[in-house]
């Protein structure tokens, strides 16, 4: 595919289609549709939505507007524990996304009562097949070259273990998605702009789950450990990291962008599919949710095209993914 959609098209309150320009050539094209759905991650259901002007953005000093609310983050790596052991693994056996999780610290599932944060997160192992040279876990205090930390890359190579937190994430009014007032892509549209960072609660569901996790590898057996606390401040990267919000799902036009059909509001033949309907962020990972609301939007695309469920009438008419 060479095409990029940059505007959703749209006559009152009803879309008519997209505009894409072809990536190779330049050209601009519209594309006319009855129905039009949105299924290009979170960040760019968020900028079709600002581009095209549909729906109220929000503004934070007002606290009012629904598109680009909401926004949340899930980064794995915020914290996470390093121990060294005596017994060898077989690390480099892996599928790229292998691991587990316990969840004892997760929502409400441990007393509360003498802790000064609300919700949790979960502790997870995951084996993704170290690669020679470019991991290189050494004990603290090893030397970051010569024959020592040759003997301990060696030595270590196959005898670590690192726990990962991750934590729950929760809205709040200064944290959301909106256009950048001096940067544009190669459009000559504006860029999306973050405002995000670690809250106090956030912190404190961090530290907690440390040294949840430091007790954890040292009852696996842990000899020695490298503790890596949460950063003062959010650093955002690709490793683990999930993004929601911004398109949020609700029962009313007054706080929520989308029903549970996925289906804009104030446009009935817009689907915004994608974890962008999240108003809210748990600790465990999105897909089977997202996969859950994306089906629940089929049904009521085919409710909106046909008005009988279960008929697939969808398969007639131009229906446009973006």
């Amino acid at each position: 595919m060479n095409s990029n959609v940059k505007r959703v098209l749209y006559e009152g309150d009803k879309a008519t289609g997209v505009l894409y320009v072809d990536s190779k050539t330049g050209e601009e094209f519209e594309q006319p549709a009855d129905v039009v759905v949105l299924t290009s991650f979170t960040f760019n259901n968020i900028k079709l939505l600002l581009h095209s002007e549909i729906g109220t953005p929000y503004n934070p000093e007002t606290k009012k507007g629904i598109i680009g609310n909401n926004f949340v983050d899930h980064n794995t790596s915020a914290t996470s524990v390093t121990g060294f052991f005596e017994d060898k693994f077989n690390l480099y056996v892996a599928t790229g996304a292998l691991g587990m999780v316990y969840g004892d610290f997760n929502a409400d599932n441990f007393d509360h009562t003498d802790l000064d944060f609300i919700h949790g997160g979960q502790v997870e192992y995951r084996v993704s097949g170290n690669n020679p040279i470019a991991n290189n876990t050494v004990p603290e205090g090893t030397k970051q070259w010569g024959k020592d930390f040759k003997n301990q890359s060696l030595h270590y190579a196959n005898r670590t273990l690192t726990l990962a937190a991750q934590q729950s994430s929760m809205p709040h009014d200064d944290h959301y998605v909106d256009l950048d007032p001096t940067y544009k892509d190669k459009y000559g549209d504006p860029l999306l702009r973050i405002t995000y960072d670690y809250t106090e609660n956030d912190r404190k569901v961090g530290q907690f789950l440390l040294e949840k996790m430091e007790e954890t590898i040292e009852e696996m057996g842990a000899i020695e450990t490298i503790v890596n606390p949460q950063p003062e401040h959010f650093t955002p990267g690709f490793l683990y990291e999930h993004n929601s919000g911004g398109v949020i799902m609700g029962d009313s036009p007054d706080n929520s962008a989308v029903n549970n059909y996925m289906q804009m509001w104030e446009m009935e033949n817009l689907f915004v599919c994608g974890a962008s309907a999240f108003p809210h962020f748990g600790a465990t990972n999105p897909t089977l949710t997202l996969g859950a609301l994306t089906y629940r939007a089929s049904e009521g695309i085919i409710d909106y095209l046909d008005g009988e469920k279960g008929l697939l009438v969808a398969a007639k008419t131009k229906t446009t993914l973006a």
